[in-house]
């Protein structure tokens, strides 16, 4: 364990990345571990070729069949992820991994017909008392706002669901972030950092 400034205790962290099937868990993942520099390069699910889903049996059948594990570095700190399987039929795979965990990203979309899965996920993640953020997905293909996609996942969670970032968007398409909390913009640059705008 390190510490940092504030006295504050660091050291390896255990991220959970939960959510019904099909939700994008493995490319959130990806995504993360090639923005970090732990991969040269995302590759799509359809390739075959992520991180996680590398397993004869994940490719066979399409999906993430068993919890897997990649880390990665940020700002000098070690980061273990587990992607677990959104399919109910392989579910039983994250349970012993996810009491665990420090924290779980439970990787949501505006789609009811995902509601009753999601409702699942979040009553393990509660019997289990793992802190979870909502990581809500696939924003630039909602048709509800961001606003009401929470109201229609609310019920899903017994804690309140609260917003920390919103997407930004022009002319219809997503370029950034507006964070809540840090009253800052996050303009996304293609194969570089963001671009920080106080707003």
């Amino acid at each position: 364990m390190g510490t940092r400034a504030g006295g504050r205790r660091t050291g390896p962290k255990c991220i959970a990345i939960v959510g019904p099937f099909a939700s994008g868990k493995t490319t959130l993942l990806e995504a993360i571990l090639a923005r970090t520099g732990a991969i040269p390069r995302q590759n799509p699910v359809s390739s075959g070729s992520t991180v996680s889903d590398h397993s004869a049996e994940a490719r066979a059948h399409a999906m993430s069949v068993e919890a897997t594990f990649a880390t990665t570095e940020f700002m000098g700190e070690q980061f273990t992820f587990v992607d677990c399987p959104g399919s109910i039929e392989f579910s039983f795979e994250a349970e012993p991994v996810l009491a665990a965990c420090d924290v779980a990203v439970v990787v949501a979309e505006a789609d009811e017909k995902k509601i009753p899965a999601l409702q699942l996920i979040m009553r393990k993640l509660d019997d289990l008392r793992v802190p979870r953020i909502l990581f809500l997905n696939k924003v630039d293909k909602a048709i509800a706002g961001v606003r009401d996609t929470l109201k229609m996942l609310q019920p899903t969670s017994a804690a309140p669901l609260l917003l920390r970032q919103i997407p930004l968007r022009k002319d219809g398409v997503v370029i950034g972030s507006i964070d809540l909390a840090l009253e800052r913009a996050y303009i996304y640059r293609e194969y570089a950092e963001s671009e920080v705008a106080e707003i």
